[in-house]
Parts: structure tokens; sequence; C-alpha cells
């Protein structure tokens, strides 16, 4: 699958990898020298994924990646030399989606080009279930205060209050959420 590619380094890192990704089909590709450009084609561009030398001529890699990962998420993949692992490893853990290192390769560049887009969807996967939970656990805990209200002082049994609150949001067709956060808020007004 062919990506809207941007690529971010020096003149002649991006001169690299953008001869690489054209032997490759690669039509769309963009290339952007430094960090402040980057960052301004990753904005304009919306690429599908960005390589990005570890090495930038007037900025730092890590903080350009997080920067552009806040913005909108997108697969985005570090190449440089092994000399430089450390900034490698600082980039991985800033959220990049895979790494490459030199010397750069048609077959190697193609393979880690997905698999860091793979990867990245992985994480997405991941990142939106870990929302949906969060999101049933806020709901679980309004849900459990609720029932302590209504066992409280209503006398019921934790069963019966749950059992209430689910038929009144049947009833009324509304949530649970919006049941127990209607029984909360009368509680506290009491």
């Amino acid at each position: 699958m062919a990506y809207k590619v941007l690529i971010a380094g020096g003149k002649e890192s991006c001169g690299e990898v953008a001869s690489l990704l054209g032997d490759s089909g690669y039509d769309e590709v963009r290339q952007a020298e430094g960090a402040s450009a980057a960052l301004e084609a990753a904005r304009a561009y919306q690429p599908g994924v960005i390589i990005m030398d570890v090495e930038l001529p007037d900025g730092d890699a890590v903080s350009l990646a997080g920067e552009i990962l806040n913005e909108r998420p997108v697969p985005i993949i570090v190449f440089g030399s092994y000399s430089q692992i450390d900034k490698v490893k600082e980039a991985e853990a800033s959220g990049v989606s895979s790494y490459i290192f030199r010397p750069l390769s048609r077959e190697n560049l193609m393979g880690v080009i997905e698999l860091g887009a793979s990867r990245f969807r992985q994480c997405q996967a991941l990142h939106s279930e870990l929302g949906s939970c969060k999101e049933a656990l806020r709901v679980r805990k309004l849900v459990e205060k609720a029932k302590g209200i209504l066992m409280k002082r209503s006398a019921l049994s934790e069963e019966d209050a749950f059992l209430k609150i689910q038929k009144l949001s049947r009833n009324n067709n509304i949530s649970m959420e919006k049941v127990a956060q209607s029984i909360i808020t009368a509680s506290e007004l009491l």
C-alpha cells in the first residue's frame, strides 16, 4: 500500500529516502528540511506516514515527533545510524512507530514502512479500547455510587438497587449513566 509520505531531515538524507521511495512506486512524497519545515508540512500535507532522520539540522527529532503526534496521530518512522541508538530509543519512547538503521535499502525501507503502519494501527486500536474501558469504569463508578444511595435511603439490597436503576433507565429510555447521575444529583440536593 502506498502512503502519502513526508520525509524530514537534512537535504542529503531527504534525497536518499525520496530516491528509495521513488524506486518503489511512491509518487506522493514531500520533503521537509529541518524541524520547523517538517512541522509545517505535516500540518499542511497530512501525510499517511512520516519518515524522519533522527538527526535534524535545526531541531530535535524527539520533540518534533511528540509535537506532531499530539496534534494528529500518524505513523512516524525514524532512521539513523547505529551510533545514534540512544536518540533512536528516545524517539521510540516518544511514540514513533518504527525505526531503521543505515545503510538504508529499498527492501528494508518498504518493510519498515509496512511494519510501522501496522504497529501504529495496533496502538491506535489499543488506545481506543483503553478509552472505552476508562469510560465504562467511569459509568460503573457512577452506578455503584447511585446504588449505594438507593440502598441507604430506600433500604434496598444491592441487587434491588441495581434493578431499580436498570428499570428507570429502560422505562424512561435513558442511559443508566444518566439515571445514576440524576440519583446522585438529587441526593446531593437533599
